[in-house]
C-alpha cells in the first residue's frame, strides 16, 4: 500500500530530529482507497460558547475602545456593482459585515459606503469629514473591499515595482469621465496622514489585490473563480487630478501610528472564498477582521489585542479560510513594536438588563472532564470506536454535488451520514465536481481526490462536510501553522514541512484526515514530549502516491488533552471524520488552540 513517510516533529532552528521515521501507525497511511486524497480541513475549536455566529462574542459584553481612550471610528466601503468590469460577488457582505461588528462592539462613528454610494466625490466628502471629527487619541477603522489593479508610479521611485496600487470605484471605465472614478494608493497615504497629524491611530484593510499570480493552478475544470482585481490597462485620457500634499508619505514606511492589512501582496490575487454557514462568497480578510474586531484576536484573553495578535490572528484565519491560496501582507509603522503595541482594547460591560438593573452575564459552566477514559487498545472500527457522544443534531446544507458534464443520474442514490446530498449542475456552485470519465474529484479549483468511483463518492462527501463544520469553527482561536516550503502543487518524493509556531509549553496533539477520511494519529506517540519545550516544531512529511490533498490537523493547550489522544488512537486508521468533530466537540478544553494545513500534490 503506497504510504506518505512522516519524520517525528522536531525542534525549529537547526536542531537535531527527535527521531528518524516513525514505524507502526505513526506512518501516514491513505488508507482503502489507493488514488484517493482529499483537500483541506480547517480545524479550530473552542469551548461551546466561542462556536457562535458572527457577533457572538459581543452579545458577552464586549466592547472595542482606543488603547489610548479616544473615540473609535470606522469609514467602511464595499463595491460589488462595477458597471463597466466584472461585477464581484461578496465585498458588499463584507462592508456590511465588518460595519455590523463596529457598531455591535459600542462603535457609534461608522460610516458605510455601499456600491453606488461610493463614487469619488463621496468617498472624498465622508473621509475628508471623518479626519475633522477625529480627536487625539482616537482609533480609526479604514476598510475597502472591492476591485484593485496597479499603474505605472506618478512619483517617480515612489514604488519598489514602479507601480501604483489603485482602487476602482463602480464606475470606472477608461473614458475620460471614468478615469475619474479610481482612488489612488497615494491617496489613502494623504489622508491616513491627515489622521496621524490630528493625533489618531490608523488601522487600514485592504481587501483588493493588485498583482496576477496565485498560489497555485486552478485546474481547468474547475468552476471559475471570482478575484478582486481587474487587468491592467492603459488610459489615453487621465482627468483624474490627486488629492496630494508634498508632505504626504511615499509608502506605508513612512507612518507614525498606521496598522496595515492587504489581502495579497503585490504578485498575487485574492479570491472571493466560502464561508461555512455563510451563503454566497465573502473576501477572507475582511471576514477575519469582523471576528478579530469581535474579540477573536485576544489570543491571552487580557483585554488587550497587540498588533502582533492582531497579525498573527487574522492571517492564520485567512490562510485556513482559502485553502493556502492566500497570504495576507501586515505591515505596521517603523516606530511600533508589534509585540507589545496595542491595536485596541476590549471592555467588558453590562450585557443585560432585569428589573431595570443592570446585572452582569453568568459566567458558562466549565465543562465536566469523561468519566470514561477506556484505556487505548486494538484499533476499533469507525461504527464502535469509542469516540465522544454525539453531539445535538446540526442543521447542516446540504453538500452540492456535481458531475463535470452536469448529467445528475450518476448519483441518484448517493447518500452519506450526516448530511444531505444535493446534485446541482457545475455552474450552480458545487462543494464538490466529479468527471465522470477521469473519476477525479475538483473543489475550488484543486483536484483533492484522483479516480474515485462513485460508490466512493459518499466517503469525500462525508469528508467534505467534516471540513465545513471544522473550517465554521475555525475564526475563534488558530495555532499557527504553515506549510514549507511553499503552498504549491508538490511532486513524489519532495518533502514538505509543517511548522508550528509558538507552541512552547503547550501539549501538542497532531494527526492527519486523509483523502478518504481516514485518521492517522501522528504526535503524541510513545516517550514524543508533551509539552512541547521549544517555541517551533517542524513536521517533515515526504510526498507520495496516490495523490490530491492531506490535512495536518494540531491541536494546543496548556494541558494533555488525554482524552483526545486515546479517542485518536482508537480511530487510527480508520474513516471517521465525523466522529473526530463530536471528539473535539467534547474533549477540547476552553484553551485549546486549533490549525489545519493541507498540501496538494500532483503526478
Amino acid at each position: 500500500m503506497p504510504v506518505l513517510a512522516a519524520a517525528r516533529p522536531r525542534r525549529a532552528g537547526g536542531d537535531a530530529d527527535v527521531a528518524s521515521d516513525i514505524e507502526g501507525c505513526a506512518m501516514l497511511r491513505l488508507g482503502r482507497l489507493d488514488r484517493i486524497a482529499s483537500r483541506l480541513c480547517l480545524a479550530a475549536m473552542l469551548s461551546a460558547a466561542f462556536i457562535a455566529a458572527p457577533g457572538a462574542r459581543a452579545a458577552e459584553g464586549l466592547a472595542i475602545t482606543s488603547p489610548d481612550g479616544g473615540a473609535v471610528r470606522g469609514l467602511v466601503i464595499g463595491i460589488d456593482d462595477y458597471q463597466h468590469v466584472r461585477k464581484l460577488k461578496g465585498a458588499v457582505a463584507d462592508a456590511n459585515d465588518l460595519a455590523s461588528s463596529l457598531r455591535t462592539m459600542g462603535v457609534r462613528d461608522v460610516v458605510q459606503l455601499i456600491d453606488a454610494q461610493a463614487d469619488r466625490n463621496s468617498i472624498l466628502r465622508e473621509i475628508s469629514a471623518m479626519v475633522e471629527r477625529t480627536r487625539v487619541n482616537d482609533l480609526v477603522f479604514l476598510s475597502i473591499a472591492g476591485h484593485g489593479t496597479q499603474e505605472p508610479e506618478r512619483i517617480k521611485g515612489s514604488e519598489p515595482d514602479g507601480m501604483e496600487n489603485v482602487f476602482l470605484l463602480p464606475g470606472f471605465e477608461i473614458t475620460p469621465a471614468g478615469s475619474l472614478q479610481r482612488i489612488l494608493g497615494s491617496e489613502f497615504n494623504h489622508f491616513i496622514r491627515q489622521f496621524e497629524l490630528r493625533g489618531a491611530k490608523v488601522i487600514f484593510v485592504a481587501d483588493t489585490c493588485h498583482g496576477g499570480g496565485m498560489a497555485r493552478d486552478i485546474d481547468p475544470r474547475a468552476a471559475e473563480m471570482s478575484f478582486r482585481q481587474v487587468p491592467r490597462y492603459t488610459l489615453l485620457v487621465d482627468e483624474l487630478k490627486p488629492v496630494s500634499d508634498k508632505s504626504d508619505p511615499r509608502s506605508e514606511l513612512d507612518f507614525d501610528h498606521t496598522a496595515f492589512l492587504a489581502a495579497v501582496d503585490r504578485s498575487t490575487k485574492a479570491p472571493e472564498v466560502r464561508i461555512p454557514g455563510i451563503d454566497g462568497l465573502r473576501g477572507a480578510l475582511s471576514y477575519a477582521v469582523a471576528r478579530a474586531v469581535e474579540g477573536g484576536a485576544d489570543a491571552n484573553h487580557d483585554g488587550k489585542v497587540t498588533l502582533k495578535e492582531l497579525f498573527s490572528n487574522v492571517r492564520q484565519v485567512v490562510y485556513q479560510l482559502s485553502d493556502q491560496r492566500q497570504n495576507i501582507v501586515t505591515m505596521s509603522s517603523p516606530n511600533q513594536t508589534p509585540e507589545t503595541d496595542i491595536a485596541f482594547d476590549l471592555t467588558r460591560g453590562v450585557v443585560l438588563m432585569q428589573g431595570g438593573r443592570p446585572v452582569q452575564a453568568p459566567a458558562a459552566p466549565a465543562t465536566e472532564p469523561s468519566a470514561d477514559l477506556r484505556q487505548p487498545g486494538p484499533p476499533a472500527s469507525a461504527a464502535t470506536a469509542p469516540a465522544a457522544t454525539a453531539a445535538a443534531p446540526r442543521t447542516a446544507a446540504p453538500i452540492r454535488l456535481a458531475a463535470l458534464d452536469g448529467k445528475v443520474s450518476y448519483f441518484p442514490d448517493l447518500k452519506a451520514r450526516d448530511v444531505t446530498v444535493l446534485a446541482v449542475q457545475p455552474t450552480d456552485n458545487p462543494d464538490l465536481i466529479w468527471d465522470p470519465v477521469s473519476h477525479d474529484v475538483i473543489a475550488w479549483g484543486d483536484v483533492i481526490a484522483y479516480g474515485v468511483d462513485v460508490a466512493d463518492l459518499p466517503t469525500v462527501v462525508e469528508r467534505t462536510a467534516a471540513i465545513r463544520e471544522l473550517k465554521r469553527m475555525a475564526t475563534q482561536s488558530p495555532q499557527v501553522m504553515r506549510v514549507s516550503p511553499d503552498d504549491r502543487q508538490h511532486r513524489n518524493d519532495q518533502t514538505v514541512e509543517i511548522d508550528l509556531s509558538d507552541v512552547a509549553q503547550r501539549a501538542v496533539v497532531l494527526f492527519n484526515v486523509s483523502g478518504d477520511g481516514t485518521i492517522q494519529m501522528l504526535y503524541p506517540i510513545g516517550s514524543d514530549a508533551s509539552p512541547a519545550t521549544s517555541a517551533n516544531l517542524k513536521l517533515p512529511l515526504r510526498v507520495r502516491e496516490p495523490f490530491g490533498a492531506e490535512q495536518i490537523v494540531a491541536v494546543t493547550s496548556q494541558q494533555r488533552v488525554v482524552d483526545l489522544e486515546k479517542v485518536l488512537l482508537q480511530l487510527n486508521r480508520r474513516r471517521a471524520p465525523g466522529l473526530v468533530i463530536k471528539s473535539l466537540e467534547r474533549y477540547l478544553p476552553a484553551d485549546a488552540r486549533i490549525g489545519s494545513v493541507g498540501f496538494f500534490s500532483v503526478p
